[in-house]
C-alpha cells in the first residue's frame, strides 16, 4: 500500500481539480530523470536550482577529485533528489497556497483518490439546482394568419415551415 497526502487548493471549484495527492517516500522517477521529471512536475525553482547545484558540484569534484569522484557526488545527488523529490512538491504546493487536507491509501493512485472522496466530509458549497419550470422545447405561440379578403384553405392554422402564410406566394 502506498500512502499519499492530500493537498487542497482553498476556493478551487469543487469538482476536484483543486484537489492534488502526492506519494510518501522514495520517488523512482525523480532518481532516473531527475531534470525530466522536475520539469514534468513543474517544479521550476527547483529544476533551477537543481541545473545549478549539479554544474557546481560537478566541475569541482572533477577538478579537485577527480572523474570517478565527481560520478560518486552525481549518483549522491541523483539518491537526494530520490528521497526529497516529493517533499519538493509538497514544499512548491504549499507556496502556491495548496493546504494539506488529509491522508489517503491505496495500491494505485486511482484506489488512494477513491478511498479519500469516500470518506471525505466536508460539506460542499454548491449552490442547489433550480427545476426547469419551462419544458425544454416550448410550444410555439401559433397566431391565425390575417385573412385579406377570400379564405386560402381549410384551415387557416395549418401552417407548415417557415413561411408566414400557407400557400403558394402570390402577387408580383
Amino acid at each position: 500500500m502506498r500512502i499519499y497526502t492530500v493537498h487542497e487548493l482553498p476556493g478551487a471549484p469543487l469538482d476536484g481539480d483543486g484537489i492534488v495527492l502526492v506519494k510518501e517516500g522514495f520517488s523512482f522517477p525523480a532518481l532516473a530523470l531527475s531534470w525530466i521529471w522536475l520539469a514534468y512536475c513543474r517544479l521550476w525553482i527547483a529544476l533551477g536550482l537543481w541545473i545549478g547545484l549539479t554544474s557546481v558540484v560537478s566541475f569541482l569534484a572533477e577538478r579537485t577529485l577527480g572523474l570517478e569522484a565527481a560520478m560518486l557526488c552525481s549518483l549522491a545527488l541523483q539518491l537526494l533528489l530520490g528521497f526529497e523529490g516529493n517533499d519538493i512538491r509538497r514544499w512548491t504546493l504549499a507556496r502556491k497556497g495548496y493546504r494539506e487536507v488529509g491522508i489517503a491509501f491505496g495500491s494505485t493512485l486511482e484506489e488512494a483518490e477513491r478511498r479519500f472522496f469516500e470518506r471525505w466530509e466536508r460539506p460542499l458549497d454548491v449552490a442547489p439546482v433550480e427545476p426547469l419550470n419551462a419544458p425544454v422545447w416550448p410550444r410555439r405561440n401559433t397566431v391565425a394568419p390575417v385573412q385579406k379578403s377570400a379564405p386560402k384553405s381549410s384551415d387557416a392554422n395549418d401552417i407548415f415551415g417557415l413561411f408566414p402564410e400557407a400557400g403558394p406566394k402570390r402577387g408580383g
